[in-house]
């Protein structure tokens, strides 16, 4: 009895040794770094295994259509990336839905990842900035690349963005007027949002700091407001030389349209929200010599037929046009830049985020194809070149 008791148990532990090896031969192996991660000659290190880049956009909703642009540009990017460097880089992208508050349960699953050298968003600054506290408290990146917000750059040393901050747009945007007419008597119509008020406020230091005179300020409420002529009227009496609207591309066309209705005769002004074909199917030739200022380049039809693209421009248009056989915006451009800039300083300096941020942060007349002259400056901030577009016949045209 002893005997069969003895082998009984043995059999047992026999079974158990056989489970514990099963286990450990099913368990995941360590992942291994790309070439971009580990490679002396970029100053990685060989025990990194971070390989991903991780967009939170809205991917579904009201902002959808912005969140695909921006996903196209960044893989479209990451894809030429990887062949042209023998890398093996990857996007995953989280649909943060354009709302701050699940752009926050985004973030705490991207910072829980090893392999993300990056978060990469959002498409709107509330969500950004809803999530950067989370991406602070973690050491890693987040660049974003549409975060205009002025306070964006400033939540830590971790946060980038790959668009001027709006501060930075409006001073430049009363740069280029003056500029281009000297100093005049501007009127200005701007829609009573976050963005709105400041890029207005930032705008009217500037040129009146340059001796330009404010001979009118108004607000509106977008979404509500349809009838603009009372608040036209008021600007009437002032007699601009200038009327700049800060709106979106639906609100100027009606705001400019009514103008024109109401005979104010002066130099009409918008912002690159108006650059869009949409515009341009409303307003047709009725406002014809419009100003649309833009730290963005355009890519419409119109304006690639009469600009002149440097290389790697026409090269970004034909390669993202082959790829989803449309012709790329503002949006994509941008993101497309972004993911440009981290992974040329991955190359540069490795992976680990004291290290990226550092390199990032020395970013000077990067070759983008979402503007000229890019730069951070020594608060983190992009800047850039401004466009100016025309309406001439109904189409956009590059500003002579």
């Amino acid at each position: 009895m002893m005997k069969k008791m003895m082998k009984m148990v043995s059999l047992i532990l026999a079974m158990v040794m056989l489970l514990a090896l099963a286990a450990c031969g099913a368990a995941p192996s360590e992942t291994k770094a790309p070439d971009a991660a580990t490679s002396a000659d970029n100053g990685g290190s060989a025990a990194s295994a971070k390989n991903k880049l991780a967009f939170f956009l809205p991917m579904t909703g009201d902002q959808m259509q912005y969140g695909e642009s921006l996903s196209h540009g960044a893989k479209l990017a990451l894809k030429q990336y990887n062949e042209a460097h023998g890398t093996d880089y990857v996007i995953e992208v989280y649909d943060d839905k354009g709302d701050p508050t699940e752009a926050v349960n985004v973030a705490n699953k991207i910072v829980s990842d090893p392999t993300v050298i990056a978060g990469m968003g959002s498409f709107s600054s509330s969500c950004a900035m809803a999530a950067a506290p989370i991406f602070e408290e973690a050491d890693l990146l987040l660049f974003s690349p549409n975060a205009s917000h002025t306070d964006f750059p400033s939540m830590g040393k971790n946060m980038f963005s790959a668009v001027m901050s709006q501060k930075y747009e409006g001073a430049e945007f009363a740069d280029a007027l003056i500029d281009r007419f000297g100093t005049q008597n501007i009127a200005l119509l701007y829609q009573n949002t976050d963005h709105g008020v400041i890029a207005t406020d930032v705008f009217t230091k500037e040129y009146e700091a340059k001796g330009g005179t404010i001979v009118s300020k108004e607000t509106f409420v977008p979404g509500q407001t349809t009838d603009f002529s009372p608040v036209l009227s008021k600007i009437k009496e002032k007699n601009p030389d200038l009327l700049y609207v800060n709106a979106s591309y639906s609100d100027c066309a009606q705001i400019l349209m009514q103008a024109k209705a109401l005979n104010i005769n002066c130099q009409y002004v918008c912002p690159g929200m108006a650059l869009t074909e949409e515009f341009l199917d409303v307003v047709g030739t009725s406002i014809d010599g419009t100003l649309v200022l833009s730290s963005v380049p355009a890519f419409l039809p119109s304006v690639l037929e009469t600009a002149k693209l440097d290389a790697s421009m026409q090269a970004f248009v034909d390669s993202y046009t082959a790829e989803y056989n449309e012709i790329p915006d503002g949006f994509a451009a941008s993101a497309f830049d972004a993911v440009n800039i981290v992974l040329d300083a991955c190359a540069k300096v490795g992976t680990d985020t004291p290290a990226l941020r550092a390199e990032i942060a020395q970013l000077r007349d990067f070759p983008g194809v979402s503007g000229y002259d890019m730069h951070f400056n020594e608060n983190k901030e992009m800047v850039k070149g401004i466009y100016m577009f025309q309406i001439e016949n109904g189409q956009f045209v590059v500003a002579e």
